[in-house]
């Protein structure tokens, strides 16, 4: 059954990367890389809590750009799972400095974790991979994470490129001249939605 939800997996990669590789949807990529641009070098994600803002919002234009071009993706919102395409879940990491660990799982305590999920990665300077547990790549175990490191992502596509959508996923910015955190734009725009006419006057600088 485990294999049957894999072989599964890697068929619609297959079935994305040649319907955005076919030369029709040139806008609709165009606009996902420019929302990934901006979303990136305005939220930085050296701001902790802008981590998972930038993540979630990673997944929403994903889903996004897979619906525009047939597919049929929802939003999972999951603790192992973000999104499901064609009745397939798929988890989703992202590594926007292009090298380093990527965290799979977090670990809490002494427990005990496995990788089990079809997993897509959005690597900067390389693009979106596809990998799961029965592709003999190695992983390892930190203080609190399962993870993999960027390495054996990119001797799996030196191997077979079958395993890649080159769409441009840019590095994040060393120094950001637009920094924003997830909370205070959601405090602000709160406060609009409800016409504030006193806390509005009264927000605190960033």
């Amino acid at each position: 059954m485990v294999n049957n939800i894999f072989d599964r997996a890697r068929e619609i990669f297959k079935e994305v990367k040649n319907i955005l590789e076919s030369g029709d949807y040139k806008k609709n990529i165009f606009e996902f890389q420019k929302a990934i641009q901006k979303l990136i070098s305005e939220y930085d994600t050296a701001n902790w809590e802008n981590r998972f803002v930038v993540g979630g919002a990673l997944e929403v234009l994903f889903c996004a750009l897979l619906n525009s071009i047939g597919f049929m993706c929802k939003w999972l919102k999951e603790a192992r799972y973000d999104i499901e395409v064609n009745s397939v879940r798929f988890s989703m990491k992202s590594n926007f400095t292009g090298s380093g660990d990527i965290r799979l799982i977090n670990v809490l305590g002494d427990e005990t974790v496995t990788w089990e999920e079809p997993t897509l990665f959005f690597i900067s300077n390389i693009g979106i991979c596809y990998a799961d547990p029965e592709m003999d790549i190695k992983t390892k175990h930190t203080h609190d994470a399962l993870v993999i490191n960027v390495r054996e992502i990119k001797e799996m596509i030196v191997r077979s490129d079958d395993w890649l959508i080159p769409i441009e996923i840019p590095k994040k910015p060393k120094n950001s001249e637009t920094v924003k955190t997830a909370s205070y734009d959601v405090a602000k725009s709160i406060l609009g939605e409800i016409k504030s006419q006193c806390l509005i006057y009264h927000f605190p600088e960033m």
